[in-house]
């Protein structure tokens, strides 16, 4: 998922509005009209309890830090297996264990 994520060919709402318009666009959260990538690592709210991954490679997630170097993409890794971001199913991320 991370090719995907970094090509712009996952499931969210860019790759939606782009090849399959017929499929809702915006972000499950509200906030979004059109959900992308950088909204889903850097804005939304429904990912905010999985975020600290990706800010552990970089506290103002610029994509040139986190799609171009190996700590980036190894937090977008274990951000996207904790997170669950960028799969089809519209289910929400599930909470950290404790």
């Amino acid at each position: 998922r991370i090719i995907q994520v970094i090509t712009g060919h996952s499931f969210y709402g860019t790759y939606y509005h782009r090849l399959l318009p017929n499929l809702p666009a915006s972000c499950p959260c509200g906030t979004a009209d059109i959900q992308s990538h950088l909204h889903i690592l850097s804005e939304c709210p429904l990912y905010e309890e999985h975020r600290h991954t990706l800010l552990s490679a970089s506290q103002d997630l610029p994509p040139a830090i986190i799609l171009d170097t190996h700590k980036g993409l190894e937090a977008l890794a274990e951000f996207i297996a904790t997170s669950n971001a960028f799969r089809k199913t519209s289910a929400p991320p599930p909470p950290l264990a404790t």
